[in-house]
């Protein structure tokens, strides 16, 4: 299985970067349209993106520090099923702000360059948002 790596510095503090990462109301600020997460460990990762719906599992969380949850796409004829892969986030505290590290693992050939393409949008828009 392929996997997805990216990074970001973002002018945000790591504890501001981790909330939007996982608080419902701050994740629609910069991805997706709807989220109903759980940010506890087990909780449910849902959110609506462009009409289709991501869902996993939060499995890990470090304040501040990294989030992993699990991520497939609700519905018939999706490219990874629910909690089929694996989004790992470290933050680091880097000049001020943040450097944050993705992994997406567990993923197709297809899945690498759809997801990465997604990720190529949606990260410079969570920096955006957090450092708003």
């Amino acid at each position: 299985m392929g996997e997805v790596m990216k990074e970001i510095w973002i002018d945000a503090p790591p504890e501001t970067v981790y909330r939007y990462l996982v608080e419902p109301e701050l994740t629609v600020r910069w991805f997706g349209d709807e989220s109903w997460n759980e940010p506890h460990v087990g909780g449910l990762y849902r959110v609506k993106v462009r009409g289709d719906l991501v869902r996993g599992d939060f499995v890990e969380l470090e304040p501040g520090r990294r989030v992993v949850h699990t991520w497939g796409w609700e519905g018939p004829d999706q490219l990874h099923a629910p909690g089929t892969t694996t989004v790992e986030w470290d933050l680091e505290p880097v000049d001020g702000g943040t450097r944050l590290r993705l992994r997406h693992s567990g993923l197709t050939d297809e899945g690498v360059v759809r997801h990465g393409e997604g990720w190529d949008h949606f990260m410079p828009e969570l920096a955006k948002a957090a450092a708003a």
